[in-house]
């Protein structure tokens, strides 16, 4: 499966909310999935998340703004240590997501739609992080 950057944050924080019907419904699906055991490959570009998202244009970017977009993806590799093919577990994921301070939580989400919907913050995804090693 290949999730870019800032989607490893998103899908730690999914909550059952989410652009569309069909988008809640793949990220629920790629979750699952990912606790099941599937690898991950860290990618560059749209990925499975954009797959189901109202907002992806016909060129793969983002309606809302492919720039941001991609700034939070460059932010999320960068704070995470990581790079593009790189493969992962799901628990090797969570365990980089749980190291990460505030800055560097706000350098990959900071103004970003869920988080000012209070749906998205370091202690929301620490908490995630904790309750999915039970």
């Amino acid at each position: 499966m290949k999730l870019r950057g800032h989607h490893l944050f998103c899908t730690a924080l999914f909550s059952g909310h989410g652009y569309s019907e069909s988008f809640t419904q793949k990220m629920t699906q790629l979750i699952k999935a990912l606790k099941a055991g599937e690898t991950l490959t860290v990618f560059a570009g749209a990925d499975e998340v954009c797959s189901a998202c109202p907002n992806r244009t016909a060129e793969n970017g983002c309606a809302l703004s492919t720039e941001d977009v991609e700034k939070r993806d460059q932010a999320a590799l960068r704070v995470l240590q990581l790079l593009p093919g790189e493969k992962l577990t799901w628990e090797q994921a969570k365990s980089l997501l749980s190291l990460l301070n505030e800055e560097e939580f706000q350098a990959v989400c900071g103004g970003c739609r869920w988080q000012k919907e209070g749906l998205c913050s370091l202690p929301l995804l620490q908490q995630a992080v904790r309750e999915d090693a039970q």
